[in-house]
């Protein structure tokens, strides 16, 4: 499963590294948004499972539906 931007914006922080196991709604990154006020904003886990990959750093920048994380589900 690849876990996407929702909006766009800066990666501020990544909170999980690969072979991390996550829980369902788990804070994966932080995520400062283009809007006036810049508002932050956290992506979550859709469901548990394992991060195989990270396609972004901190510091990029992420334009909406880019992918940031790929999670594998557990079996």
């Amino acid at each position: 499963m690849i876990v996407s931007a929702e909006c766009p914006g800066y990666i501020l922080d990544i909170f999980v590294s690969v072979g991390k196991e996550v829980d369902e709604d788990e804070q994966l990154m932080l995520l400062e948004g283009t809007d006036e006020a810049r508002t932050q904003y956290f992506v979550h886990a859709p469901e548990a499972g394992k991060i195989t990959k990270i396609f972004v750093e901190e510091g990029d920048f992420a334009q909406e539906d880019d992918d940031l994380i790929e999670l594998t589900e557990f079996n």
